[in-house]
């Protein structure tokens, strides 16, 4: 088995989460979308300003893309977006602060940036704005940069970001129920 089938059931369980669905419709409120992007923020600039590790390419980065995605959602909704975060993405980001070793760290980097990297691209055409969080410059050498360092021995790790990122959608979710 590799690392992409060792994580399958923790990948599938995101993509079947209801948020996801709202996302991949093209129907999701600017505002929640915004919210979204706030959450995502905070999660690749703790791994993008890691003390330790670093990412394979610089180009991969995607904090400043988001927030420019970021502030040309809230020119026009105007919303406080300091306390946006939710309570994954809080532990997310403390969690990845003390990351130490780089297979642990590479194995994040595996499932954020290579979801951006395929995945992202559809979603990137039913979001408001211009989803300039999905823009990347030569995607295949990018994903090459991150598949050199792959090794079966992530999955357990890269199940963790799964899960992260599953709570992070129901979160999400649950606060567009509560915002109806």
């Amino acid at each position: 088995m590799n690392l992409k089938e060792l994580t399958m059931e923790q990948h599938r369980d995101a993509e079947r989460q209801k948020f996801t669905s709202i996302l991949m419709s093209g129907k999701i409120a600017p505002a929640s979308y915004l919210k979204y992007l706030v959450n995502q923020h905070a999660c690749y600039l703790a791994l993008e300003t890691h003390k330790s590790f670093k990412l394979p390419q610089e180009k991969l980065k995607r904090s400043d893309n988001i927030n420019v995605d970021i502030a040309e959602l809230n020119e026009d909704l105007n919303i406080d977006i300091d306390n946006m975060l939710t309570v994954s993405t809080i532990e997310y980001v403390s969690y990845v602060e003390n990351i130490n070793k780089k297979d642990d760290f590479i194995a994040h980097v595996y499932v954020r940036y290579l979801g951006d990297l395929r995945g992202g691209q559809m979603i990137a055409k039913k979001i408001p704005g211009k989803g300039r969080y999905y823009d990347f410059e030569n995607p295949h050498e990018l994903a090459n940069s991150i598949y050199q360092q792959l090794n079966d021995d992530m999955a357990e790790e890269a199940k963790k970001v799964f899960q992260f990122a599953t709570r992070l959608f129901i979160e999400m979710y649950e606060s567009m129920e509560s915002e109806k």
